[in-house]
């Protein structure tokens, strides 16, 4: 929700009673929202592990910097603007995920590792190669995203 303050200090980030307030760079805007917690789900746990484990890949600079330079180009696209991507982590997990998904047999994300990505080719090893495979939206000059993870 966006936010408007009429009596205080523009810019206010941070949290009161149970809601968190934070500045969007991009937009310019203050939005708030609540303090989330956890509930108890047994899916949890298993989705946990696979985020920790996606991340303990560490992908290169390179790599980081082409999916934010694929960000930009997915927010450009007119069918994204109610859903815009915000950060290189964001295309990260929805190209991982999008993985998973439609490799079900050969890719499991709580065990993946980079020598897995590079000994079986996955679409992951190359920005390119996993809009080429279907994984993400094709924006305008994916050709030349080809860093290794």
């Amino acid at each position: 929700m966006k936010v408007k303050f009429k009596n205080m200090l523009q810019g206010y980030v941070g949290k009161a009673d149970d809601m968190i307030f934070y500045l969007n760079k991009r937009t310019g805007k203050l939005y708030a929202r609540r303090s989330f917690t956890f509930k108890k789900h047994p899916a949890h746990a298993g989705f946990r592990t696979a985020q920790k484990q996606i991340y303990a890949i560490s992908p290169s600079d390179e790599y980081k910097y082409n999916l934010l330079d694929y960000c930009q180009g997915y927010n450009e696209l007119p069918q994204n603007a109610e859903h815009p991507l915000t950060s290189w982590c964001h295309v990260y997990n929805k190209l991982m995920w999008a993985m998973q998904k439609a490799m079900p047999e050969s890719v499991d994300l709580k065990t993946i590792t980079r020598e897995q990505i590079t000994s079986q080719n996955l679409p992951c090893r190359t920005l390119r190669n996993a809009i080429e495979a279907g994984l993400l939206p094709v924006v305008e000059g994916y050709q030349r995203w080809d860093k290794q993870i």
